[in-house]
């Protein structure tokens, strides 16, 4: 299996694992066909399944670093968009007040010129 491609895995009771079905999708082809709001719902689906956090954001950025340069600045450029938008919210609780408030202080440095993202070529 290669990395341009998703192994379907499906949970199998009498092993009580994921197993692979055989069946495989195209990274390339969901990729073209989601909207915002599919992303937003496969976003959140992997980071809810064995509950990723800060390591596995790592993890990702280490893979990027063999991605086209440009990628890596819109890489860069969309995860600030995802934290900005996060910010503008007025109501939290307890699970999200710390990374809200966080991200309030990374769009006002954003705001203030602090946060430069490059040229896009």
């Amino acid at each position: 299996m290669s990395n341009n491609a998703i192994q379907i895995k499906e949970w199998n009771a009498e092993t009580c694992m994921q197993e692979p079905t055989g069946e495989e999708i195209s990274v390339y082809k969901v990729a073209k066909a989601m909207t915002p709001e599919n992303f937003v719902k496969l976003f959140a689906d992997y980071l809810n399944l064995g509950g990723k956090q800060f390591n596995e954001g790592r993890m990702i950025g280490l893979h990027l670093r063999h991605i086209h340069r440009t990628l890596q600045r819109q890489a860069v450029s969309f995860a600030l968009g995802m934290i900005i938008g996060l910010s503008e919210q007025d109501y939290t609780d307890a699970r999200n007040e710390t990374a809200v408030s966080t991200a309030k202080k990374l769009a006002q440095m954003f705001r203030e010129g602090k946060l430069p993202l490059g040229f896009y070529l």
